[in-house]
């Protein structure tokens, strides 16, 4: 699913109009519109993001899938947060490189995302 019907399908759950939405999240109708119909990019801003997520009252996974659907719809490939973690804590670009020279298999990754999990 791409961003703009995702957004779109939670908002219209909500009952909010699109004028109200963008009110909410500090945007214009206009430029929210043509993002929700795909004509723009989704943006990439995690303050944007995050107030998105808030107005329309997200659960962490669906928080989650907005970041990364967003990364996959604009300019920026990474999602937002993780973008935020990475120029917040010096060491994340470490874990990234030691994944990569380890040559962690997909299944390994899962294991290890779990053992986090479950410590943390």
């Amino acid at each position: 699913m791409k961003f703009g019907e995702f957004i779109k399908d939670k908002r219209l759950k909500e009952k909010m109009g699109l004028r109200v939405f963008a009110s909410k999240i500090g945007e214009d109708p206009g430029n929210w519109c043509r993002i929700e119909s795909g004509k723009f990019p989704a943006p990439s801003d995690i303050n944007i993001l995050n107030r998105i997520c808030k107005v329309l009252k997200l659960s962490d996974s669906e928080k989650e899938k907005v970041f990364d659907i967003a990364a996959k719809s604009s300019r920026e490939k990474v999602p937002a947060d993780i973008r935020h973690q990475i120029k917040k804590n010096e060491i994340v670009p470490i874990l990234f490189r030691t994944i990569d020279k380890k040559k962690m298999t997909k299944k390994q990754l899962e294991k290890l995302v779990e053992r986090i999990k479950d410590e943390y």
